[in-house]
């Protein structure tokens, strides 16, 4: 870590509570380098939602509570759950890169948490497949690969305690917004739609797919959050064992129908052969199956915004914390706990501009019409000008139409 080559310069920087040693390439490069450790500085949002999430959902009653971080690079995210999480009691960091590992036990020494962490070099399904005892099984499993999770699912979801958490991450945002759909049919067991609300489709089959691997193992899922940002998707479910519930996981998948032509949307839960939209009579589009049923634990999330406010009593009183982000962090809350997760696809505000020729209405001002003529409507969070509604096109369009 001496080496005077810049490839192999060292830079500490802050994030969270923690002082982490990372690739100077890593922070001065748009795209930084897999080598000699992985470390995204932009994935920083990410981590900050993980770490509130895993504090407000993990049960503290529970004994032995660890964490994996099955592909850690240089362990910035277990070094946080390690140090900003005190109920967890064993962090256990693996990477394939050996030199990732020595770096995240470095990681590990510099905020104290070394004395309760546990470090492997291992191909990831390998590492796992070793852990899959039921006496060796995690509590919270983070899986966070370099494109698609797909091939490790079914390993993650054996190392898996019983009503425990997994989080993960895809970065194959293509794929999975139906520029490849052939491709993601083979990964995902879904047929993806290119459409403005692509990102929660995207969300929905890695759900799906999720599901159906684990109803396999005679597991269910169950999301606690799911979300997107960049070029990433996160979800985050809690795994149960029970043959019952298995049973009962295509309840929660269905398809969603796509006009192409004149933007008409509808949930179906079974796909059908041939449908015409009932506006404008052409041959819709399918896609799915995916995820149909709730995707947030509106409970964490009302747990989340009532740590965020007392964070935000402490800031006033002196806490060296960055007001900029809590508010960030609670203003993406706040919407989420309001948002008709149940209603897989969202409209966006200059979509109705186009479909009506006229100028497009601020968005607050498309959702206050929509209550008032009596439809339930709110933001998402999967885009800055998006709604859900109960209504449907017709009905939005007759709405605006009174603007």
């Amino acid at each position: 870590m001496e080496r005077k080559n810049s490839e192999y310069d060292w830079s500490k920087i802050k994030e969270g509570e923690v002082t982490l040693l990372v690739p100077s390439l890593a922070i001065n490069q748009k795209e930084p380098p897999k080598f000699p450790a992985f470390f995204n500085p932009a994935a920083k949002f990410n981590r900050d939602i993980s770490i509130l999430i895993y504090r407000n959902s993990i049960d503290q009653s529970r004994k032995n509570i660890s964490f994996v971080d099955s592909m850690c690079g240089l362990g910035a995210r277990g070094v946080r759950v390690g140090k900003e999480i005190p109920q967890i009691q064993k962090v256990v960091f693996n990477d394939f890169n050996m030199l990732s590992t020595q770096t995240a036990k470095v990681n590990a020494m510099i905020n104290n948490i070394y004395h309760k962490s546990n470090f492997h070099t291992s191909e990831i399904c390998s590492f796992l497949s070793a852990n899959a005892n039921f006496d060796r099984r995690a509590t919270v499993i983070d899986l966070d690969p370099f494109g698609t999770p797909a091939p490790f699912l079914d390993c993650i979801l054996r190392a898996i305690e019983n009503d425990g958490m997994i989080s993960i991450t895809a970065t194959d945002t293509a794929v999975l917004q139906g520029v490849y759909p052939r491709v993601c049919y083979r990964k995902y067991y879904g047929i993806p739609l290119r459409t403005r609300y692509s990102l929660e489709i995207g969300t929905r089959l890695l759900l799906s797919c999720t599901s159906l691997v684990a109803s396999r193992l005679d597991l269910y899922i169950n999301p606690i959050f799911a979300h997107s940002y960049r070029n990433y998707i996160r979800v985050y479910c809690k795994v149960s064992k029970s043959n019952y519930l298995a049973n009962k996981m295509s309840d929660k998948l269905g398809y969603i129908l796509h006009c192409f032509e004149c933007g008409y949307r509808e949930l179906m839960k079974k796909g059908p052969s041939e449908v015409n939209c009932p506006l404008c009579q052409k041959k819709m589009r399918m896609g799915g199956p995916l995820w149909i049923s709730r995707i947030f634990d509106k409970t964490v999330i009302f747990k989340i915004l009532a740590e965020i406010l007392e964070t935000e009593t402490r800031t006033a009183q002196g806490a060296n914390l960055s007001k900029q982000e809590m508010n960030s962090n609670k203003r993406f809350f706040e919407i989420a706990s309001k948002e008709l997760d149940h209603i897989p696809y969202h409209y966006n505000s200059d979509e109705f501009g186009k479909l009506m020729k006229n100028s497009t209405h601020p968005l607050t001002k498309i959702i206050d019409k929509l209550i008032t003529d009596g439809f339930n409507a709110t933001p998402t969070i999967f885009s800055p000008t998006g709604f859900k509604t109960e209504a449907n096109l017709r009905e939005i369009k007759y709405s605006l139409s009174n603007l």
